[in-house]
């Protein structure tokens, strides 16, 4: 469509923008790409993962290949998702680790008065908060071989392009800290299979995947339940972590007093659906499908990739019954505030976020919390870093005791 290199880069949301608004909701971006701008066609592709559509994923080349992902063996990963009672996760996670989180997250909040707290801080703040959900005994050796793998893949994975192997030190580090990761909860996750007393209910996620049965046999390896647990690891860090870092920028950008007659709860909900509307930390993503499609009578071949931008769904004022370009959480306090499919923070499908009920559990804590709290940083909102997440550019906040923000 000669989009000029440059504003996509700086921008490409408002770039997707010009284009859905000149061409219409289904329109090519360059060859082989295709992008999708309506409720129902997003949530179609995301819907059909592992289907008629499948997640882009990024080859290594085979000298620098890790051990088998589970995520690359797609029916051994829905299999681990369906198994292991996923559910629980999120229906017991509110009431199991509030007490955690919140203890974790005063913490990081009096610390954040004390000196600016920065996006690594966040990270590491939802990681203390609620990486316990998953390995409850992460601390240590394994924490810290955890982190330095964790740090690497985030810097690789938003740098702007990327070197051949043979001519990228960071990438050969970044591959050589995550195996020693693996191979550090590999043996963790040995250690506690061989402790493992069947009779004791699950206490984390790496409980439900040893406690997951195939007849008589367990239902993964070790090395499985491992690369399923650094998956969900490293999403709370990296995503669970941005998102704190942007709901502490809205909080202290816009202001969000609770309304007279709004429950503690209902705002700090509503808050939070805000935030994830207008600063998403997956702006973009996309899908290849499998077999050919059709979108508003415009045929699409099976082996384009089609993009997809949440951002762009969630500022459309199409889809939304107020003005969404105000940042307003009073919005979720109505009875009717969107249409279908038009709120996909944490995607849709088979492949969608297996932490939501963490993630929003972190943050609505952290809404409540900042209550009685005023946030204070640079003025204005950071810039958007844009990658394969989306974060705030240059972001540094101060978390002081007194009125709150606004």
């Amino acid at each position: 469509m000669g989009l000029p290199p440059a504003d996509f880069d700086r921008d490409p949301v408002a770039c997707l923008a010009r284009l859905r608004d000149e061409y219409g909701d289904v329109c090519s971006i360059a060859s082989g790409r295709v992008l999708l701008a309506r409720p129902e066609w997003m949530h179609w592709a995301l819907a059909r993962s592992n289907g008629a559509a499948r997640a882009d994923q990024f080859e290594e080349p085979p000298q620098f290949r890790r051990p088998d992902l589970i995520r690359d063996h797609v029916e051994t990963w829905m299999a681990a998702r369906r198994t292991a009672q996923w559910h629980r996760l999120g229906r017991d996670v509110a009431e199991r680790t509030a007490p955690v989180m919140r203890r974790s997250l005063l913490s990081f909040m009096d610390a954040a008065g004390d000196s600016p707290a920065g996006l690594a801080d966040c990270q590491l703040a939802v990681l203390d908060a609620a990486g316990g959900v998953f390995v409850r005994d992460l601390e240590g050796p394994l924490r810290s071989a955890f982190l330095a793998a964790a740090v690497l893949l985030q810097r690789e994975s938003m740098a702007s392009f990327a070197l051949p192997y043979r001519f990228s030190p960071r990438a050969r580090r970044r591959l050589r800290a995550n195996t020693v990761w693996i191979e550090a909860l590999v043996a963790h996750v040995g250690a506690r299979r061989a402790a493992r007393d069947a009779a004791e209910p699950p206490s984390d996620l790496l409980d439900l995947l040893l406690d997951a049965r195939d007849d008589d046999r367990p239902a993964f390896s070790d090395l499985e339940v491992a690369q399923a647990l650094s998956i969900n690891l490293g999403n709370v860090y990296t995503v669970g972590g941005t998102g704190l870092a942007w709901l502490l920028a809205a909080c202290g950008e816009h202001g969000v007093a609770r309304p007279e007659g709004v429950g503690a709860e209902d705002w700090a909900r509503a808050v939070v659906k805000e935030t994830l509307r207008l600063y998403p930390a997956v702006a973009l993503t996309s899908r290849t499908l499998t077999e050919d499609a059709e979108f508003g009578g415009v045929a699409v071949p099976a082996g384009d990739s089609v993009v997809l931008s949440s951002l762009l769904l969630h500022t459309d004022p199409r889809w939304w019954r107020e003005d969404p370009g105000r940042f307003d959480p009073a919005r979720w306090l109505a009875e009717e505030v969107h249409d279908a499919h038009a709120y996909l923070p944490y995607g849709a499908g088979p492949r969608i976020c297996t932490g939501v009920h963490v993630s929003n559990a972190v943050l609505e804590s952290a809404a409540g919390l900042l209550a009685d709290r005023a946030v204070t940083g640079r003025s204005g909102l950071p810039g958007r870093r844009w990658g394969a997440i989306t974060q705030p550019r240059r972001f540094r906040v101060r978390i002081g005791r007194g009125a709150a923000a606004g």
